[in-house]
This record gives C-alpha cells, structure tokens and sequence, in this order.
C-alpha cells in the first residue's frame, strides 16, 4: 500500500477514512463480542451485565489498540530494514555497472591501439 503523500490531501484523507471505519469496525465488535458473553451469563443483574459488558469491551479495545501499535511497530522496524537493503543493492548495482564499464572500456582501449 502506498502511503500518503503530503502534497496529496485526497489520499491522505481516503487514508485517514479508512482508518476511522477500520476503527469504528473494532468498537462494534468489542460490543458485540461483550454483549455475546454476556449473554452466556443470564444470572446478572442489569447493573452486573451492563459494567461487565462496558469492562469487556474496553479490555477488547485495548487489546486492539496494543495489536495495532506491535503491528505498527513492525512496519517501520520492515521499512527500514527493506529501505536499507535497497540502498545496499543500489551502491552494489552502480558499482558493479562502473566496474564492468570501466573494463569494457579498458578492453576496448587496448585492442584498439
């Protein structure tokens, strides 16, 4: 996926959308999974059912907030490691690209004369 470019604000906004559907996704499934074990305990009180359901579903959004940011994390620590790895090649490539010019130039030079 292509990141958001600064001088692109439609991106940026398609981008930022995303996340907050991708986000509100998560708050009605940590709901619905509360209200689901919940309802596997119908000795509750209303009171009970209601702040276990509350409690259940901010444990299961942080949850989520901890998986995003540990996957968050990893991109950058895979960007970086992908971009140096890139930056490596490239100096190989160029250099190996010279050499070989230089010796076919050399090559060249010499049958020449």
């Amino acid at each position: 996926m292509n990141r958001p470019s600064p001088d692109d604000p439609v991106q940026d906004g398609l981008h930022r959308l995303d996340g907050y559907l991708y986000w509100q996704a998560e708050l009605a499934e940590a709901r619905r999974e509360a209200t689901a074990f919940c309802d596997r305990l119908p000795w509750l009180t209303t009171g009970e059912r209601h702040d276990l359901e509350e409690e259940y579903a901010r444990a299961r959004v942080d949850m989520a907030k901890a998986a995003i940011r540990r996957i968050a994390d990893r991109c950058t620590e895979l960007r970086a490691e992908y971009e140096a790895r890139y930056q490596h090649l490239r100096r190989r490539t160029v250099a190996l690209t010279l050499g070989t010019a230089s010796c076919i130039l050399t090559v060249w030079e010499l049958l020449r004369h």
